[in-house]
């Protein structure tokens, strides 16, 4: 298990203007994809473990869920599958209805509402694995509505996900995210 810290001060949480905020982020996305995901697959040939190009599981909770859907929607080329809880899903929450080329490439609602029913991509996101969770109870009102919403567009595309709301009484909150990520890790191992 390898951690990367966002940079969400600098531009999803900025609030300067939008256009260098979503640069920032753009460039933070570049980054994980073309510095670190390679990086981590040499640590991994390095300690003597296969070449997992692919292979790699992407998971956040909070504005962690959301980037790691992003990062696997965009790239499933890179990423065999996601795991967010209480995610966002859009960029509306942070810029409006501001809307420009890079602000659309990572707002998963947007980008996946945009997809051609043919696009190559639906085919590898079904071949792999995606779970979006959220919680229905304190603080998680707009995430509710965002992973809501963001089902709508994939059950449309005919992506196979498993989208679960849990109880009124699962807060926004670390102590729920350990027991979604201990209840769901045997599925995404294949152990279920």
């Amino acid at each position: 298990i390898f951690t990367a810290d966002s940079i969400d001060p600098e531009s999803w949480d900025n609030h300067g203007p939008e256009r260098p905020r979503i640069e920032m982020q753009e460039r933070w996305y570049n980054y994980i994809c073309e510095e670190l995901t390679p990086r981590l697959l040499e640590i991994n040939r390095e300690q003597g473990g296969e070449d997992h190009t692919g292979k790699i599981l992407v998971g956040g909770a909070s504005m962690g869920g959301g980037h790691a859907v992003n990062f696997f929607l965009r790239r499933p080329d890179l990423y065999n599958g996601t795991i967010a809880l209480s995610g966002l899903y859009s960029s509306r929450m942070f810029f409006g209805d501001y809307m420009d080329d890079l602000v659309y490439r990572n707002s998963p609602y947007h980008y996946l509402s945009g997809m051609s029913p043919d696009h190559p991509y639906i085919r590898m996101y079904n071949e792999r694995k995606i779970i979006l969770c959220v919680g229905q109870g304190a603080w998680e009102d707009v995430l509710k509505e965002s992973t809501s919403r963001i089902k709508g567009v994939l059950d449309a595309k005919g992506i196979h996900a498993w989208v679960d709301f849990w109880g009124y009484d699962v807060d926004h909150d670390w102590g729920w995210w350990y027991k979604q990520v201990e209840y769901y890790l045997p599925f995404l191992l294949g152990k279920r």
